[in-house]
């Protein structure tokens, strides 16, 4: 779930990308390397324009896709690793959603690592791998798995990431693990279909991750909180906070309230940046797909693109299917816009009809619109294979007219063929021709 974001914001903030960096929480499709990847938030719920604090605080999945595309995945990876996560882990665009399987264990020592002013621990004898035996001591009572730092962000990066993550918890979607007598940063996490749901959080002494979910086989959650789905915010932080203030008392005089260190004010400047030929470069201002950045000073991108006016052919894809146009136009690339007009009856709907520009050259990302048919009176049903009693039930309930027309071998009873096929578009009292099977 969305317990793996700090991971992205963590690798932003490598890249000197500032929090006060604007993206529109809004329902997206992002250009992927030939496809459109569509991402939507948790309970259709959008902000508008919002700054990665605020996405952080409110857990935006739109705004983070967004950031995941900015950063580049496999950059997303080597900062989980870094910081701790061990298990492998595929540079998918979803990993900042929570795509890829990650242990509590791991994600308590990651998180440790942001509570550690960015330097992550390892042992003298296993090196960077999560421990489940905290000590190991020799016969002469010295330990021989000592702990040793390994500083893998900056000060100023594991305070900013500390500092949004407070936020979670204090006005976000973790409050219920605050603690009364200090600050807690951490972040909530639930997956799409509430069968996992998580709290990792810490504070300066103490870090700590909890995962609810059915141990065996993946259950969706739905009821188990007092009637109401099992998200981040409820159970598993409820838990984390039980569980944290009892065992920070159980630490004595080490457990005593303490507070985070406040990261630096930097000097921070908006660039207006692009993904191309592989990587983040400056526009030049002729690209299209652009959005803006805000780096610290002395950060962002050195290259600039070599966007150019009409660089693209526009492929004809009239009377393609509306997938296949689609991939023809990503592929170029060119964004394809959808519009509809009123189907006539019998007539296929996913096919464009018509496209504008026609044909010529246009700058990548530029639309390029379809037209399609819409029906009016819904699509004509699939009735081969059943019987014909229940065919024409079918097709009566949708306000269309069943006529055999033939009978073919066949089971007896059983629809065999349809005229016309399933899909196009109908219209009341349109005679369906069946063909029925004689036995």
């Amino acid at each position: 779930g969305s317990s793996f974001k700090p991971f992205v914001l963590a690798t932003a903030l490598r890249q000197g990308i500032s929090p006060a960096t604007t993206l529109t929480s809004h329902p997206v499709s992002i250009y992927i390397g030939g496809r459109y990847w569509s991402v939507h938030n948790y309970e259709g719920e959008y902000l508008g324009p919002i700054n990665l604090a605020s996405a952080t605080t409110y857990s935006d999945n739109s705004v983070f896709a967004q950031l995941t595309k900015l950063v580049g995945p496999a950059n997303v990876v080597r900062t989980a690793h870094d910081v701790g996560i061990t298990g492998h882990l595929q540079p998918y665009f979803a990993i900042g959603l929570g795509a890829e399987p990650v242990n509590p264990l791991e994600m308590a020592r990651a998180y440790a690592t942001f509570a550690n002013d960015g330097q992550r621990v390892d042992g003298s004898i296993f090196g960077n791998s999560a421990r489940a035996i905290t000590t190991i001591t020799g016969c002469h009572s010295e330990p021989v798995n000592k702990p040793m730092a390994k500083r893998v962000l900056t000060p100023a990066q594991s305070e900013t990431v500390t500092q949004l993550l407070q936020g979670v918890v204090t006005s976000g979607t973790g409050k219920a693990a605050a603690l009364p007598d200090r600050p807690v940063a951490g972040k909530t996490g639930t997956t799409e279909n509430y069968g996992d749901a998580w709290f990792v959080g810490y504070t300066p002494q103490l870090a700590v991750a909890v995962w609810v979910g059915y141990p065996t086989k993946l259950k969706p959650m739905l009821t188990e909180f007092h009637g109401q789905p099992v998200a981040g915010g409820t159970f598993p932080a409820l838990i984390w906070k039980t569980f944290a203030g009892s065992a920070l008392k159980a630490m004595g005089p080490a457990g005593a309230p303490q507070t985070f260190a406040y990261p630096p004010s930097l000097y921070t400047a908006a660039r207006r940046v692009t993904f191309r030929d592989g990587s983040i470069q400056l526009d030049n201002g002729y690209c299209r797909d652009t959005m803006e950045v805000v780096y610290f000073s002395t950060s962002g991108p050195r290259r600039t693109a070599n966007c150019k006016l009409n660089e693209v052919e526009v492929p004809r894809v009239v009377g393609q299917t509306l997938a296949a146009a689609e991939s023809r136009l990503q592929g170029q690339p060119l964004t394809p816009q959808l519009v509809y007009k009123p189907a006539l009856p019998k007539q296929r709907v996913d096919i464009v009809l018509q496209q504008y520009p026609a044909k010529g050259r246009l700058s990548s990302f530029d639309r390029v619109t379809l037209v399609l048919a819409k029906p009016i009176h819904g699509v004509v049903p699939k009735v081969v294979g059943l019987s014909m009693r229940d065919a024409r039930a079918k097709l009566l309930r949708v306000q269309l007219s069943p006529r055999v027309r033939g009978l073919s071998d066949g089971k007896s009873g059983r629809v065999t063929a349809q005229s016309p096929p399933p899909g196009v578009a109908a219209e009341p009292g349109m005679a369906v021709r069946l063909v029925v099977a004689r036995g």
